[in-house]
């Protein structure tokens, strides 16, 4: 199997071949198709989250594939069956980390994850897998391992959208676009795009932003204002984890509203409120928790809209890369340059 492996924080992902490790209690090996690239892994490599105790070791949270092996006390998927790799935990045995042998550099141990997408076959816990429908796309099946659940179960479960509910969404990123159409789905109303990039504000209007807001050539907040008056924003959500945009959106939230983060700050950033007092208006703050999906139910949900035209998942892919240009890929994800989501395939 060919891994892209994380050896140092900031520094280019380095390709090894790995020995595929026996299974354990609770363990699948899966054939890797595809393989999302998602703004965690960005902040893992360059340090986000701090030292990172675990190096070196195998990236990536959202992907599909075909199930080629399973472990002892598996019981919830077959060898053959196709499968969506998630984060989120689902129903099964969740089991412990695997270590890979590198063939590359003999003598490395290379550590896994209960679930791990850059790398051409992967064991993963039984819990971060859903088996899908054959005849899904094993493409669109990747962006239910994170974007699109996290941004369809946001809008349904954390969100709780009202139809003409105001709706900010900061960043134009893989999960900002497919916020963008959910809540568009939902009928919020107006739903304003904010990005640095005119391309990728232009794709949001596509998937159905009322309003876009270039955020390097306006004042944003100026702009919000003139657009929604002094009651503000029903609902923001933050994709970015910019601690001084966050702290601006609060001030932009109607009564009672809601802003809720989906971007994480850096580990060693403090998110102040200042002069909280303009505040007080029964605004509620809190962070995403994956859009609080449940894989085994909500996946199959989210496909009948894809099944009945009602989403077209695939106009979310805007780039795809082979696994020997992650590096590359990884570099536009990181500055901003990939108009929506980015896929791996192997």
């Amino acid at each position: 199997m060919i891994a892209a492996v994380l050896e140092k924080l900031s520094e280019p992902l380095e390709f090894h071949e790995l020995i595929v490790p026996d299974l354990n209690y609770g363990q699948v090996l899966v054939e890797l198709k595809y393989s999302g690239i998602c703004g965690r892994q960005i902040q893992e490599i360059f340090g986000f989250k701090g030292e990172d105790k675990f190096l070196p070791h195998l990236l990536g949270h959202e992907g599909s594939g075909i199930i080629k092996k399973i472990g002892p006390g598996v019981s919830k998927c077959n060898i053959g069956d196709h499968v969506v790799l998630h984060w989120r935990e689902s129903r099964g045995i969740q089991a412990e980390f695997p270590k890979y042998k590198s063939k590359t550099k003999k003598h490395m141990v290379i550590g896994g994850g209960l679930v791990t997408t850059f790398n051409s076959e992967a064991v993963i816990s039984e819990n971060r897998l859903t088996v899908i429908p054959k005849d899904a796309s094993f493409k669109t099946a990747a962006l239910l391992g994170c974007a699109l659940t996290t941004a369809l179960g946001l809008v349904n479960n954390e969100a709780n959208i009202k139809i003409g509910q105001s709706v900010i969404i900061i960043g134009a990123g893989s999960v900002g676009q497919s916020l963008v159409k959910a809540c568009s789905m939902v009928s919020a109303h107006p739903i304003i795009s904010v990005d640095i990039d005119d391309s990728k504000l232009n794709f949001s209007k596509e998937l159905g932003a009322v309003y876009s807001i270039n955020i390097n050539k306006e004042n944003y907040t100026e702009q919000i204002k003139k657009i929604l008056g002094s009651k503000g924003a029903d609902v923001i959500i933050d994709t970015v984890g910019n601690t001084k945009i966050i702290n601006e959106s609060y001030f932009l939230c109607a009564e009672e509203g809601k802003l809720i983060l989906v971007g994480q700050p850096r580990y060693n950033e403090d998110l102040t409120f200042k002069n909280i007092s303009r505040g007080f208006k029964g605004i509620n703050i809190f962070d995403s928790l994956g859009g609080k999906t449940n894989p085994d139910k909500d996946i199959f949900r989210y496909l009948k809209l894809e099944e009945s035209k009602k989403y077209n998942f695939e106009k979310l892919v805007s780039d795809i890369f082979k696994i020997n240009d992650i590096n590359k890929a990884i570099e536009l994800v990181k500055n901003n340059k990939i108009k929506s989501k980015a896929l791996i395939k192997f």
